[in-house]
């Protein structure tokens, strides 16, 4: 047992002579003189460096060296640091020590802050970094053309192995960060804390390492803070040309109990330092609950269903350049919607950007927020005299170019039913082409065109389309159906039947109350077969004609309805007022002429109909016509009130127009029965005609 102690003892002897002896040789070696050089190189870079205390030397547990006191900051504005750091250690290789030549092998940084700000003028402080050293390298390129190349004459070895600096890292390691990010502009800021990063192996060429990063992520607008953990398995090529993610898993996790994941794997990689990079990389993402993320930014939307927006899913192959990239195949997952299709990016002075997606069926009211209680009507114009012009941010809508293509098999928004809908669209910096709108709609056949152009202080549209076909009374129901009962006294104006539409409109304005006012579009519509309810023209028609010939009116059913046949208007709509022109329709063996107004604004209509016979009867089983005065000539009809109060009193008996025709029947019956006593017995006359014509469109037989 001697023996094993005496060995010991000359272990522990030896040991200590070793550690004394390395010991002496770093005393003797003076790191601080690497500190001018160091600090001259990041002055020549643009960057002010700022070392507080001396540079040491650090024993245990590894060689390394150590740094106190680190400020990094625009060498314009010396005193505004960038980065600080409490500790910086960065561990050498012994041998290469021992020959004066020093390998960074682990670097430590404690305590590291890093303050990136944004002034209000949109300028970030590092930029004033990255200007600099654009700026040394284009001295550097200007004065390499003008300065004759040197005689190389190679290095004698004592000068090759005297201080050089090389870098092999093995470890890195980052306690206690925080990178802090503000834009005074904004009005915006976001920190990082708790900054972690263990890194080991990260040498060019060598094994593949292990990346552990964990930190907590907060902002202004946040609720709480969001963690956040990446581990990954990573190999660096020979030159850095090259990184292999074997794969990198990334983690956000909410306070409200959301979930995020995104896994890539593949690789980056270039042939040669000016080669551009090739990108070979498989993405995979997934969170949910959706309403728990939007709960984590600080965001109250809540959507209709409860089902919505509880998932999200992505996965997709990234191939290409670090100019031009593609995504395909693109798959999305939105709870049970699945979309399928491709998406790219190309680099370049204005960037494009294209998404093509088809889906199957869609319902876009799920994800709308729930209805709120319709305000009153005075209320509501209020409100509406009261809104304020938005803007159009025609600036933030240039700049780039981008494609997109959607096609899905069924589309449920705002209450309607939409099959097979297209859409694509081509922006080329501010200039947006609809190339294609199209859809069934309700029965008929949708196709749209138009362009938006927001190259200008203001912007310019067109649009041109038609509807061919559309079940009117499908479209009526979607966009006024009411959940509150109908009135027994009141029912609310029907149609039914199927139209075509075909319109053509175009505006300008730099923000939405403009592109309203200076709205310009003409529409023409046409339809074979159209009822309106529930009111009967005809059995207005026969009463008129009653009270003319004093004969009884037929005793029969009159439907609450009037079918109109091959209706034909145009609309020409002028900012909130839309004119409708050259109203025509038939009847039965009624002839129906027209044209109104309608207020958008107020949400008032008023149009001013005329009703004439053109035959014997109004139909085969309506009223006959015994005197040839009333053929051929129109009843005066006014139908006037708002949109929400819309029944069936609101066409009535025009009091504007009805005097002319009082006067014109009177004049005719006072000289057919009075001749040169006309004027005479006018005033009588008119005064029974008129007692006979008020209520006519009231009654009830």
């Amino acid at each position: 047992m001697a023996w094993i102690k005496r060995g010991l003892i000359t272990l522990v002897v030896l040991f200590a002579l070793l550690a004394g002896a390395v010991a002496w040789f770093l005393s003797s070696l003076d790191a601080n003189q690497y500190k001018p050089r160091i600090v001259q190189l990041a002055a020549d870079q643009g960057i002010a460096l700022t070392l507080d205390g001396d540079i040491g030397w650090q024993l245990w547990p590894n060689i390394a060296l150590e740094l106190n006191g680190v400020r990094l900051a625009p060498l314009a504005l010396p005193s505004e640091s960038v980065l600080e750091a409490d500790k910086v250690a960065v561990g050498v290789a012994l041998m290469p020590l021992l020959n004066k030549r020093i390998e960074a092998k682990e670097i430590v940084l404690l305590g590291p802050q890093v303050a990136l700000t944004v002034d209000k003028n949109g300028k970030g402080n590092w930029e004033l970094i990255t200007d600099a050293m654009e700026a040394k390298a284009e001295r550097d390129a200007k004065l390499e053309q003008e300065q004759p190349p040197e005689l190389d004459v190679p290095a004698t070895e004592e000068t090759q192995s005297g201080s050089d600096l090389h870098i092999a890292l093995e470890q890195l390691r980052l306690e206690d960060g925080v990178l802090r990010y503000s834009d005074q502009q904004a009005g915006t800021e976001y920190v990082v804390n708790k900054l972690r990063i263990v890194a080991d192996n990260l040498v060019p060429g060598g094994k593949p390492g292990d990346v552990r990063l964990s930190a907590a992520l907060s902002a202004s607008d946040f609720p709480e803070p969001l963690e956040l953990d990446i581990h990954s398995t990573l190999a660096i090529d020979e030159g850095l040309h090259g990184l292999r993610l074997q794969p990198a898993n990334i983690k956000l996790t909410s306070g409200k109990g959301a979930e995020a994941e995104l896994t890539l794997r593949g690789n980056v990689r270039r042939v040669e330092a000016d080669a551009p990079w090739q990108v070979q990389l498989n993405l995979n993402a997934e969170a949910e609950p959706l309403t728990g993320w939007l709960a984590a930014v600080g965001s109250e939307y809540k959507a209709q269903s409860t089902d919505a927006l509880k998932k999200f899913r992505l996965e997709t192959d990234i191939n290409g350049t670090d100019k031009q990239l593609t995504l395909e195949p693109l798959q999305l997952s939105l709870d049970d919607h699945t979309f399928n299709g491709s998406a790219g990016y190309q680099a370049g002075d204005v960037p494009t950007v294209s998404l093509t997606l088809n889906g199957g069926e869609l319902n876009v009211d799920d994800y709308l927020p729930p209805p709120v209680a319709t305000p009153e009507e005075e209320q509501l114009s209020e409100d509406v005299a009261a809104a304020q012009p938005v803007a159009l941010p025609l600036e933030s809508m240039r700049g780039f170019n981008a494609r997109l293509q959607l096609t899905l098999k069924k589309l449920h928004a705002l209450d309607f039913e939409i099959d097979q809908p297209e859409l694509a669209v081509n922006i080329n910096n501010g200039l947006y082409q609809l190339n294609k709108l199209a859809a069934g709609l309700y029965g008929g056949e949708l196709n749209s065109t138009g362009v938006f152009n927001a190259r200008g202080d203001s912007a310019r549209a067109e649009l041109s389309g038609g509807l061919t076909g559309v079940e009117i009374s499908k479209v009526q129901e979607a966009l006024f159906a009411s959940d509150e009962p109908e009135p027994a006294d009141k029912k609310k104006i029907t149609l039914s039947g199927k139209t075509d539409l075909t319109w053509v409109a175009q505006t300008s304005g730099a923000d939405t109350q403009a592109l309203q006012k200076q709205l310009r579009a003409a529409v023409q519509l046409n339809a074979a077969e159209l009822a309106l309810a529930p009111f009967n023209l005809e059995k207005g028609m026969c009463q008129l004609v009653s009270y003319a010939e004093k004969t009884p009116l037929p005793e029969q059913e009159w439907p609450q309805r009037t079918r109109l046949q091959d209706l034909r208007a145009s609309v020409n709509l002028d900012g909130d007022v839309a004119k409708v022109d050259g109203i025509n329709a038939g009847v039965e063996n009624i002839a129906l002429t027209g044209d109104g107004t309608v207020n958008l604004q107020k949400q008032e209509f008023d149009f001013a109909l005329g009703l004439a016979l053109v035959g014997e009867k109004t139909s085969n089983n309506g009223c006959s016509v015994q005197n040839d005065r009333w053929r051929n000539r129109p009843l005066p009809l006014r139908c006037k009130d708002s949109f929400g109060d819309a029944g069936a009193t609101t066409c009535k008996p025009d009091s504007r127009r009805i005097d002319d025709l009082i006067r014109e029947e009177l004049k005719y019956q006072a000289e057919k029965k009075y001749g040169d006593k006309v004027k005479e017995k006018t005033e009588d006359l008119k005064d029974k005609l008129k007692d006979k014509f008020k209520g006519l469109f009231n009654r009830d037989e």
